[in-house]
């Protein structure tokens, strides 16, 4: 199962990891008036179960002119997801630790079996059919 496609320096879903559309209805993040995203109060937790080193994305070292999240809309799909230093970070730690593998086809990702229970399981989702 595809699971993801790769866009610059973010994670597209597919069929196989929530998007964006999930963040309405839980604490990981909000969707506000004036700007897209705001971090929730489950993110650090949430970010650093999923392997994300939190404060160094939050605070970098370095000045980066990348927005810790960025609005961003997938053209073909019409959805929105994760971009920005967050949105890297997390594709870098799935795929560090193999909860992502690539696909068959370039830019495409593959959930793993280890990836979907431990997702499932930080993002308290459903079982899966």
């Amino acid at each position: 199962m595809t699971a993801a496609l790769v866009t610059v320096d973010a994670l597209r879903p597919t069929d196989g990891i929530p998007d964006t559309r999930r963040r309405a209805h839980d604490p990981l993040s909000a969707q506000l008036p004036t700007h897209p995203y705001e971090l929730g109060p489950a993110a650090e937790d949430v970010f650093t179960a999923l392997g994300v080193p939190f404060s160094e994305v939050l605070h970098p070292a370095c000045a980066s002119r990348r927005p810790l999240l960025r609005f961003c809309l997938d053209w073909t799909e019409q959805r929105h997801h994760l971009a920005g230093r967050l949105g890297a970070a997390l594709l870098t730690a799935l795929l560090t630790r193999r909860w992502l593998t690539p696909g068959p086809r370039p830019r495409t990702l593959v959930l793993t079996p280890e990836g979907h229970g431990r997702l499932a399981a930080v993002l308290h989702l459903p079982p899966s059919p």
